[in-house]
C-alpha cells in the first residue's frame, strides 16, 4: 500500500471526520505539535533510568494518540477516536510530580536545562508540551475545546520538569558512586606496601594521647581554642576533647572533619572544589544528610602505607585549625596525604 495519496498536494488535509481543512489550520498546528512531543518522547523512553519513568513515558505516548484523535475530530468524533483523557490522566501525572519532587533537594531559582542526555531530552520535551499547550489556547479562541484538554497539557509540561530533574538527580548519584568509588580504588592502590605489622594498621593509646598532647599546646601557642577529634581508621570516634571557651559549633565539626578524612581518605580542604557546582562530587554534602566536611581542618592518618584514622580540629579560622592539625601530625610522623 503506497504511503502516498497526492490528496494533500494543494496544502490541505482531511480530518478525522472527514472535512479538509489548510494544513496551517489551528488544529492541524495543535495536533501536528502533538506529534512533534510524541516523537521527542519516544527519545526520552528510550534512556531514562527509572522504569517507573520509561512506563510512565510509554503511556504519554498512548495518551497524547487520544488526544490528537479528538482535536482532529471535527462534530461527533468517528470510531477511530472512541478513547478519551479524563481526570485520571491527569491524576497519574500529579501522582508522578509528587513522586519525584519529594524525593529532591529543593530548588530556589532557575535551572540549566539538563545535566544528563534523558535530563536534556526531557526537558526538551517539556518545552514542546508548553508550545502545544500555547497552541491549544489559540485553538479554543475559535472551536470549543474540552478544558479536560487545557489541564492534561498543562500538567504534562509540569511533569516532564519533574522527571527531567528526578533523571539528571539519579545520573548525579551514579556518578558520585563511580568518584568515590575510584576515589577509595586510587587511594588503596597508592597505599600498596609490605604487609606492617598488625599493630601499626590502628592507632595506639599512646598515639591518641600524643595527638592530644600536641594540638593542644599549638592550639594554647596560637591562642585558639579547639575541638580535637580522633577517628580510627573506620570512622569510629575514638577521642573528642574540647578547650575551654571554644565555639560550641566546634564540638558538630571537628568529629565530621576526622570521620571526612577517613571516608574520603582526603584532607578535608581538598575537597572544596570538587563539590562546587558542576564539579564531580557536586551536592554531596546534601547527599549524606551533612555528614561530609570540605573545609580545613580534617586529615587522614597515614603509617607505612596504612590509613590508621583521622584527625579533625575546629575552633580557629580554616587556616588556624590546618595549622594546628599540620604540625601535630608532623611531630608524630604520620603523613596527612
Amino acid at each position: 500500500m503506497s504511503i502516498y495519496t497526492k490528496t494533500g498536494d494543494k496544502g490541505t488535509t482531511a480530518l478525522f471526520t472527514g472535512q479538509r481543512v489548510k494544513k496551517n489550520h489551528p488544529r492541524v498546528e495543535t495536533y501536528g505539535t502533538l506529534d512533534e512531543l510524541n516523537a521527542t518522547l519516544s527519545l526520552c523512553a528510550r534512556v531514562v533510568q527509572r522504569r517507573e519513568n520509561q512506563q510512565l513515558l510509554e503511556a504519554v505516548q498512548h495518551q497524547l494518540f487520544y488526544f490528537s484523535a479528538e482535536l482532529a475530530s471535527e462534530g461527533e468524533p468517528t470510531a477511530t477516536a472512541h478513547k478519551t483523557l479524563g481526570d485520571q490522566h491527569i491524576q497519574q501525572l500529579e501522582q508522578a510530580v509528587d513522586r519525584c519532587m519529594s524525593a529532591l533537594p529543593p530548588v530556589h531559582g532557575f535551572i540549566l536545562p539538563g545535566n544528563s542526555e534523558a535530563g536534556s531530552r526531557l526537558h526538551l520535551a517539556r518545552t514542546l508540551a508548553r508550545r502545544a499547550e500555547r497552541r491549544l489556547v489559540e485553538l479554543a479562541e475559535q472551536v470549543p475545546v474540552r478544558q479536560t484538554l487545557l489541564q492534561y497539557l498543562n500538567r504534562l509540561s509540569d511533569c516532564l520538569y519533574a522527571l527531567a530533574r528526578d533523571e539528571d538527580h539519579q545520573h548525579w548519584l551514579q556518578q558520585i558512586t563511580k568518584t568515590v568509588a575510584a576515589r577509595y580504588l586510587a587511594a588503596s592502590n597508592s597505599q600498596c606496601s609490605p604487609a606492617p605489622q598488625s599493630t601499626s594498621a590502628e592507632l595506639a593509646f599512646a598515639d591518641v594521647h600524643q595527638l592530644l598532647k600536641l594540638t593542644v599546646a599549638s592550639a594554647i601557642e596560637l591562642a585558639v581554642p579547639v575541638v580535637v577529634a580522633v577517628a580510627d581508621r573506620h570512622g569510629n570516634m575514638i577521642m573528642t576533647y574540647r578547650m575551654p571557651d571554644t565555639l560550641l559549633v566546634s564540638s558538630e565539626l571537628a568529629p565530621k572533619k576526622a570521620w571526612t578524612a577517613v571516608a574520603m581518605k582526603t584532607p578535608t580542604h581538598q575537597l572544596s572544589a570538587a563539590v562546587q557546582p558542576g564539579a564531580d562530587l557536586f551536592q554531596l554534602e546534601a547527599s549524606l544528610g551533612g555528614k561530609i566536611v570540605t573545609f580545613g581542618g580534617g586529615y587522614p592518618l597515614w603509617r607505612n602505607g596504612q590509613l590508621i584514622g583521622g584527625l579533625g580540629i575546629s575552633g580557629g579560622s580554616v587556616e588556624q585549625d590546618m595549622t594546628i592539625a599540620q604540625m601535630a601530625i608532623e611531630a608524630l610522623h604520620l603523613r596527612n596525604e
